[in-house]
């Protein structure tokens, strides 16, 4: 450890891996990191960062991480609810592949701000609605609005569909605790990945 601003807030220096160094010689035979714990549900959990203590507090720090996973779940959101877990977008060029994500960034952003409207009155926050069941349901109620002969009672049809998106309110149950793990290596001998492929010969038929 080379300083300790708080228990919690500290400076250390880590050996850096030889597989890293021998991929690049230049690298140092050790390196700096900032090294933040906090307590979440009464246990300590400590992350490493490389943003600057004058700049970002130690609550700086933990709620930032939390953020960050917020961000990873909302491409989730797209990725899954959005994308029914497609990997590819459909585009074949690239005009057409920035138009697609523009589609899909605007159209995640319209479920979010009408799911906001919907929670807000309730003093609930944005990510307490389901985003799978609030993006069907908005999706189907445009549609029906796009197809209405009459205008005027468009914003009467939007007062009851942010009415009833509070119906996709989730349940506060405690999460599990799933820490990060590294699976088992089963092979007990290296791997000769350069092998010529095992040569076979069909059997004559009867």
């Amino acid at each position: 450890m080379l300083d300790e601003h708080d228990s919690n807030d500290k400076l250390i220096e880590m050996n850096v891996s030889l597989k890293a160094r021998k991929k690049n010689p230049d690298l140092p035979k050790k390196w700096q990191v900032r090294a933040v714990t906090y307590q979440i549900d009464g246990k300590d959990k400590t992350v490493f960062t490389s943003l600057p203590r004058d700049k970002f507090s130690a609550n700086d720090i933990a709620n930032l991480y939390h953020e960050r996973w917020e961000i990873e779940q909302r491409y989730r959101n797209i990725k899954s609810s959005m994308q029914h877990n497609v990997i590819t977008l459909r585009s074949k060029t690239v005009e057409l592949v920035y138009q697609e994500l523009w589609g899909l960034m605007l159209g995640y952003n319209l479920v979010r701000r009408e799911a906001n409207l919907a929670a807000v009155p309730h003093k609930r926050a944005l990510n307490e609605i389901s985003f799978k069941y609030a993006c069907q349901f908005i999706g189907s109620q445009l549609k029906v609005m796009a197809n209405a002969l009459s205008r005027q009672y468009t914003p009467k049809r939007l007062a009851a569909l942010r009415r009833d998106l509070t119906v996709f309110f989730k349940e506060k149950r405690p999460r599990p605790s799933r820490p990060r793990v590294v699976k088992v290596n089963k092979s007990r001998y290296p791997v000769n990945r350069k092998a010529a492929p095992l040569k076979w010969t069909a059997l004559p038929t009867q």
